[in-house]
């Protein structure tokens, strides 16, 4: 027994020693990594799968399942998963498949890791597929579970299975992810997310002080800035969204000395009070009926227009669904005198493709003022070559396209 404890003894001062190694490492290479191990708690036992394993707050190692790698690569995994926490992968999953949400996140931070100088060496059962960098976890997410749909289609459901992970070089001499081995997950299912606040908190702080350090270092990172981008994106309602910016555009006040400011006018200044705005709504939305967009995001745009409709009490809307063309037989019209309908709203979806400068042409052609408002429901598969005709609100359901249109109006991804 005394015999037992002294192993674990002996065997404890080893794995610390190196774990220390590592932390200096980090110290002098990457300060922010440095943040994170000295502030996440680690404990040492037994995993059931991985030599790694995070929940989202703390990191659990087993000692046995390190013996089957190199110091450099045990540095290489101890800096893999403190980017799982740092980005937030256990808490981002939201009900998604755990073993393709685990595999797109090694994914991306194996891509971020290849950038990093000084990190130790990347295990031969770490993926790396260079066709999904520049990619944020939730789309290379869509882009496996399609694989794996269409995967399953072709009837190759049961070579899927296997349990050894492999990857393979394909043609363009690129390293590519065929099969992933359910083993070697990393990332705990977290149940509740909302569970421990007080932790939540902790650990809030430690990431923005990490990330703070990681954005004022050099380009190093910069694969890592779309991940953070995604992190620290605020997890606002569309709903309360919409509301603030259509209040803010189209209800903001005017200078007027018909109404002077009354706190000069007793010392004999006369200075502009302000008077609000013609309170009449008026919006213009077009709305993105054609091929590229799914039947799921056209319900979704459809519930936008009903979302911004019960939240005021006068507006007037015009929907102009279009694809390579505005498809004027289906043009809807609708007041606070006429309310939304339904019924109204059964506009079918086309297969066509996408031509958002014929939404512009046909309302240069319109009594549009430019202080009205145009919102554009669509996926962003689109380019604008002509002028735009007012201010323009761009609500979008894919995230790649979410930096294309912020020089032309705001943009709300949803």
């Amino acid at each position: 027994m005394h015999g037992c404890r002294s192993m674990e003894s002996i065997l404890s001062k080893e794995q610390n020693s190196l774990f220390e190694k590592i932390r200096i490492n980090f110290l002098f290479n990457h300060p922010f990594l440095s943040v994170l191990a000295l502030s996440i708690p680690t404990t040492f036992g037994q995993n059931g799968r991985s030599a790694f394993e995070t929940n989202g707050y703390t990191i659990r190692v087993d000692y046995q399942k390190l013996e089957h790698y190199t110091p450099k690569e045990i540095t290489y995994l101890y800096a893999h998963t403190l980017l799982h926490i740092v980005l937030k992968h256990p808490l981002r999953r939201q009900g998604r498949k755990i073993d393709i949400w685990n595999q797109s996140c090694d994914i991306v931070i194996n891509l971020i890791l290849e950038d990093f100088n000084n990190i130790g060496l990347r295990p031969e059962d770490e993926f790396v597929d260079s066709d999904l960098k520049d990619k944020c976890v939730e789309e290379v997410y869509e882009i496996l579970q399609a694989e794996e749909s269409e995967s399953k289609d072709d009837g190759s459901e049961e070579e899927s299975k296997e349990s050894k992970a492999k990857a393979e070089e394909n043609p363009k001499g690129k390293e590519k992810v065929y099969r992933y081995n359910p083993q070697k997950r990393d990332i705990d299912e977290v149940e509740n997310i909302n569970s421990d606040k007080g932790e939540r908190e902790k650990l809030d702080g430690v990431i923005i002080q990490a990330l703070t350090i990681a954005k004022r270092s050099t380009n190093q990172y910069s694969r890592m800035q779309i991940e953070i981008d995604e992190l620290i994106k605020p997890e606002i309602s569309l709903e309360d969204t919409l509301k603030e910016y259509l209040i803010s555009s189209l209800f903001e006040k005017e200078s007027s000395y018909t109404r002077p400011n009354r706190r000069f006018v007793y010392q004999g200044i006369y200075m502009p009070g302000y008077k609000k705005r013609d309170e009449m709504l008026e919006i213009y939305i077009a709305l993105d009926s054609s091929s590229s967009v799914t039947l799921d995001e056209y319900r979704r745009f459809l519930g936008v227009i009903q979302d911004v409709c019960e939240g005021f009490y006068e507006y007037k809307i015009t929907v102009l669904p279009f694809d390579l063309e505005v498809k004027k037989s289906h043009i809807v019209e609708f007041d606070s005198f006429n309310a939304w309908s339904s019924k109204d709203m059964l506009i079918p979806k086309s297969d066509g493709g996408t031509n958002f400068n014929a939404v512009l042409q046909y309302l240069k052609a319109t009594t549009i003022t430019a202080n009205s408002l145009l919102m554009v429901l669509s996926d962003g598969e689109f380019e604008v070559n002509e002028s735009l005709v007012s201010q323009t609100l761009f609500v979008l359901s894919d995230n790649k396209n979410s930096q294309k249109f912020n020089h032309l109006g705001r943009t709300i991804l949803f």
